[in-house]
């Protein structure tokens, strides 16, 4: 089966249209493995550097600080005691790997589910060309508002555009991407994907089957 979208130019226009393999676009929705996908990403943007001293780093200790019996306190058998102030941290956080393994087959799985949502949705705008002479965050907008997109914008192209990148990265519910880059929780984000042609070809080159 496959999938029949417009291809439109910067004006609204429809200049041509392209066929959307099934394959790819239109899977079977797996909720299960979209979770797993955004948790695994967000586990590798975690920096795992909270770190606190255990009482055998913290300064002090070395003799007892009263003998053990006759003075009325509670034992203590060292001033870095948890117990105490500036004493050690029980059970803190060290630094640590929080990434876990995550298929590469399972992760263009879940990248396919997470496009097939969109289209399904109808939430996927697809431009003939995407270039711009020089940065200018006013002209992006107004193509984005004569397009009819509105919310979060996910922009992807085939390869770097400078100027719209710098014309974008005003608007903060806009992310522009490269065609490799596109991933399960951005796509999911958006409210609105916008590729380019030769950007969605390169896409559907790498999760084709």
């Amino acid at each position: 089966m496959t999938r029949v979208f417009d291809v439109v130019n910067p004006q609204n226009e429809k200049v041509d249209e392209v066929v959307l393999s099934e394959a790819v676009f239109g899977v079977p929705v797996k909720g299960h493995l979209l979770h797993e996908a955004v948790r695994w990403q967000r586990a590798r943007q975690r920096r795992g550097t909270a770190s606190t001293k255990g009482r055998s780093e913290v300064s002090g200790g070395g003799r007892k600080p009263w003998r053990q019996k006759g003075t009325g306190r509670a034992r203590a058998g060292s001033n870095r005691s948890p117990l105490w102030r500036h004493g050690g941290i029980s059970h803190g956080p060290k630094p640590r790997d929080w990434s876990f393994r995550f298929p590469k087959a399972l992760r263009r799985d879940a990248l396919r589910t997470a496009l097939s949502t969109k289209i399904a949705a109808r939430e996927v705008r697809i431009l003939e060309d995407l270039t711009m002479d020089r940065p200018s965050t006013k002209t992006f907008q107004s193509l984005l508002k004569g397009l009819g997109i509105t919310g979060k914008v996910l922009v992807v192209t085939s390869q770097r555009e400078e100027a719209v990148e710098k014309s974008a990265r005003n608007l903060p519910r806009v992310k522009v991407l490269l065609a490799q880059g596109v991933n399960v929780s951005d796509v999911l984000n958006a409210d609105a994907i916008l590729f380019t042609r030769e950007a969605l070809v390169k896409v559907e080159e790498a999760l084709t089957p």
